[in-house]
């Protein structure tokens, strides 16, 4: 049976267990399907209406902002305003009130999802973790006082405290807002002058215009995605991330394993997490860095799937679709973590394309995906006549290519090889790809995964 009769399979089986509050079966199209309220999406979160859809749920999208549109896969639609600092609250409870489950794919309405799941009595993160998950300053302070490891860190609101901060003198540092989306404004400064003159960009970027300045930590990173209910975590994976060495934060691949020895301690540290934040039930998306000392440092906390494929990717190696456990969290199912489908493959991974130059043209996925059988998909995000940057987010990457098989090793260097030929037939230049580039990560996968030949060079 192939991957795509597999998952076709593994929901029709979540289907069968999605009923309407009085017990009814909801298939799609029935008027007893339950309503699930998305307030606020993202990029590159196609595959969650896909998987919600064939979970016979009627989806409510309110999203009135992102560049990224999913009107069409959804039941109804509404471009309201749908960030925290702005939000048309009263439109929102109006549609709210018709509905079996409020979640988010934004961190921008983290705080207007908990608050409205919780005037309604619905299954929410809870009002004080919404508030939590949108400052990043109050996020170390509650971690730190739950005597959880964080960065040295300070809050800024003017730049006597990047004074203060650098008091000691320079240090290698993350400047960042302290209530921005999707990474936006992150930079990475080595000095106070550099960090000073960085920061009236930085602060234009967030609602309350705060920032939180951070000691930048070396080592792996590691992206952590749960699953609460209750206050109890019901299902954790990990997923090792590569960066490129530039002012910006651009993730260049993540990897995912069935058999996977980080699972174990990220699963202590997310229960700390869940309960020094007051978490009650939804997703959880950590993220930390893992020093030469291997303790692990907690930098992020999002309460919402991880983007940037995790959940496509998470669901090939463990058989948990974190989209559908979003919505039957969402919708009060008493078991929304338990694995419906088969493990498809051992690893799975993701390569994404930074490039700099014209782009001369569109480049049919078939041209690239000849002869590598472990990449399923490569696509192309920035079309024919624009022009590709050097990024300071995530969000002015060019394209990506991923995919899953048996050999960790062979899946990353069919991807490379995918990265590669997508970039230069886009007509544009490649970086982060090859380890010669001076950009390329200098961080790979944790120790005890299977080494590339290109690992074994940058030793």
């Amino acid at each position: 049976m192939d991957s795509l009769a597999l998952a076709d399979g593994a929901l029709s089986a979540m289907a069968a267990h999605v009923t309407s509050v009085d017990g009814r079966a909801g298939p799609r199209g029935r008027r007893d399907a339950q309503r699930l309220l998305v307030i606020g999406a993202g990029p590159i979160r196609v595959a969650a209406f896909g998987t919600w859809r064939q979970l016979g749920l009627d989806v409510v999208l309110v999203d009135g902002h992102e560049q990224e549109r999913y009107d069409e896969l959804v039941a109804e639609t509404y471009s309201f305003d749908a960030r925290d600092s702005t939000a048309d609250l009263e439109s929102l409870r109006r549609i709210a009130k018709g509905c079996d489950g409020i979640t988010t794919l934004a961190d921008g309405s983290q705080r207007t999802v908990a608050l409205l799941a919780d005037e309604l009595g619905l299954p929410g993160i809870g009002v004080d973790a919404g508030n939590t998950a949108r400052s990043k300053a109050l996020q170390r302070q509650v971690c730190q006082d739950a005597g959880l490891r964080v960065p040295r860190w300070a809050r800024v609101a003017s730049v006597a405290d990047l004074d203060a901060f650098y008091a000691d003198g320079p240090l290698s540092a993350v400047l960042k807002p302290s209530d921005s989306a999707a990474g936006s404004g992150v930079l990475r400064v080595e000095t106070k002058a550099e960090a000073a003159r960085h920061w009236p960009i930085v602060k234009s970027l967030s609602p309350s215009r705060v920032g939180v300045i951070e000691e930048f930590l070396d080592g792996r990173e590691i992206c952590v995605d749960a699953v609460v209910r209750g206050g109890e975590v019901l299902f954790v994976s990990s997923v090792d991330c590569e960066h490129m060495r530039t002012i910006g934060f651009l993730c260049t691949s993540s990897s995912y394993a069935t058999v996977n020895p980080d699972v174990e301690p990220a699963t202590a540290l997310v229960r700390r997490i869940v309960s020094a934040v007051g978490v009650d039930t939804g997703a959880v998306h950590a993220e930390f860095k893992i020093g030469s000392d291997d303790v692990w440092t907690i930098v992020e906390v999002g309460l919402r799937p991880g983007g940037a494929l995790v959940p496509e990717l998470t669901v090939k190696v463990s058989g948990v679709d974190l989209y559908a456990a979003q919505a039957l969290a969402a919708l009060g199912e008493s078991d929304p973590a338990r694995p419906d489908c088969q493990v498809v493959a051992p690893f799975a991974q993701a390569r994404y394309l930074v490039g700099e130059g014209n782009v001369q043209r569109f480049v049919p996925p078939a041209d690239v995906l000849r002869d590598l059988p472990d990449v399923k998909v490569v696509r192309q995000q920035i079309l024919p006549g624009q022009r590709a940057r050097m990024p300071l987010s995530e969000a002015g990457r060019a394209g990506y290519a991923f995919g899953w098989g048996p050999d960790r090793i062979g899946l990353d260097t069919q991807l490379r090889t995918a990265i590669e030929l997508l970039g230069t037939g886009m007509g544009i230049t490649v970086r982060g790809n090859d380890p010669d580039d001076l950009m390329s990560s200098e961080h790979g996968p944790g120790p005890w995964w299977p080494r590339t030949q290109w690992e074994e060079q940058c030793d």
